[in-house]
């Protein structure tokens, strides 16, 4: 009996130990349960005093951020269109308009002080100027292939300064060559010095001019 009483014993030992490591696990994992809710319901308590704390200190706007975590890139990044570096912005279509219209009112003041008005003209009427038209003005005006004549013309056969036409109140137009190599021609008569009026014909070298005055 004694025998069968202790084997009795030592299983209803046994089984109470694994009830008991059962229960011990159970336990256990019930606390980790808890102890994680627990800390979720702390990190909102948490959170909403941290937000709380940075809207007094800010005057409820966001605090900013530490000069030592600033984000580093570009310092373009995040500008407005047209600014740079925190520069002006760019200038609008009026502003870009109204300061086109400035540097043409300063232009036409340039060209008034510089203006000579027109007292006449000379028209190419034939070659490969043909139609191409000179102002004159009063004084003198140069007729040749040099780039600094008034009256300027790509025929070979025209001297670099073949002729002047000249105005002046008194004497009105008058035409003169200027010892070219091949003359100066006035309705087909050659001249050194002589009155042009409207629509006269004139040849320099082989190029024919039709003279157009405007009195």
């Amino acid at each position: 009996m004694f025998v069968v009483d202790f084997i009795k014993g030592l299983f209803r030992s046994r089984v109470e130990g694994v009830q008991i490591g059962a229960k011990g696990k159970v336990y256990a994992a019930r606390a980790r349960a808890q102890g994680k809710v627990a800390s979720k319901f702390n990190a909102a308590v948490d959170g909403g005093v941290a937000k709380a704390k940075g809207a007094a200190t800010s005057g409820g706007k966001k605090a900013p951020k530490p000069e030592g975590k600033q984000k580093m890139g570009f310092p373009w990044i995040g500008k407005k269109k047209g600014q740079a570096g925190g520069g002006s912005p760019a200038p609008t279509d009026d502003e870009e308009m109204a300061e086109a219209k400035t540097q043409a009112i300063n232009l036409g003041e340039f060209d008034d002080a510089n203006f000579q008005p027109c007292v006449g003209w000379v028209v190419v009427m034939n070659g490969v100027q043909q139609g191409r038209d000179f102002r004159l003005v009063a004084g003198r005006n140069r007729i040749g292939t040099a780039a600094d004549m008034e009256v300027v013309l790509t025929d070979p056969y025209v001297s670099g300064h073949h002729a002047t036409i000249v105005y002046n109140e008194e004497d009105g137009y008058r035409i003169s060559d200027a010892g070219s190599k091949n003359g100066t021609r006035v309705n087909g008569r050659k001249v050194d010095q002589a009155q042009i009026v409207d629509n006269d014909t004139i040849i320099v070298g082989h190029t024919e001019l039709r003279f157009k005055a405007l009195d």
